[in-house]
């Protein structure tokens, strides 16, 4: 079971863009494998994997998030709890068809540079038990610089360092602590919207297109 909810969270973690889409009321995203070999002149699309949709206040605040199974099954329900300010004070997920809440409780600490946050994240199950502990640095405007992925004692079993160009992030590299496995993730856009945020896009691994996602966007004044 630990295994598996740390394996979620990673998931997560790294699928999940990093900060709300400025003046969107929610995402919707499709997440298709490729079938290699695929190449600029073209995407060899698939199965969908999943999609994923994503809801926000009016207030800008992300509350929840839900992943489907390409036939229609909910396989993830994430919601975010805030209290009378801005950032999460925790969260309450489901997976898959268990009815037992896993949760979040998240402390904000102040970063080691200048201008950024450590927002610390302490997971459990249903039981109280705690599964694993992981550190999200941030930046002054809340994106995610570096995930910090630990074990139910707060030791870091693997990192991800996060890049961003504009609006968008552009990839991250992750690496386990002990050095065993290292991977880099690229996000090569192929369409944005008027506003420069992503709409499709194909994901690399190690240099290999892996998948291909598109996202419709629903901005608050639409």
């Amino acid at each position: 079971m630990r295994t598996a909810v740390l394996l979620l969270l990673a998931l997560l973690a790294a699928n999940a863009e990093a900060q709300p889409v400025e003046g969107a009321r929610a995402t919707i995203k499709h997440v298709y494998n490729l079938t290699p070999p695929a190449d600029a002149d073209a995407l060899p699309v698939g199965a969908l994997r999943r999609t994923e949709y994503e809801t926000f206040g009016l207030d800008g605040r992300r509350l929840r998030v839900e992943w489907r199974d390409p036939d229609g099954g909910v396989t993830l329900a994430f919601m975010e709890l805030y209290d009378d300010t801005d950032r999460p004070f925790g969260a309450v997920y489901f997976e898959g068809a268990t009815l037992e809440p896993n949760l979040e409780r998240i402390e904000y600490l102040a970063g080691t540079s200048a201008g950024t946050t450590v927002k610390r994240v302490t997971y459990s199950g249903a039981d109280g038990e705690v599964t694993s502990i992981n550190e999200f640095v941030l930046d002054a405007d809340g994106r995610e610089l570096e995930r910090r992925y630990g074990n139910a004692d707060g030791v870091v079993r693997a990192t991800d360092t996060v890049s961003y160009e504009g609006p968008n992030q552009t990839g991250y590299v992750y690496e386990r602590a002990d050095g065993s496995l290292r991977r880099s993730y690229v996000y090569r856009n192929e369409t944005v919207d008027e506003r420069g945020h992503w709409t499709s896009r194909v994901v690399l691994r190690d240099g290999e297109p892996r998948l291909f996602e598109t996202r419709e966007i629903l901005y608050l004044e639409e």
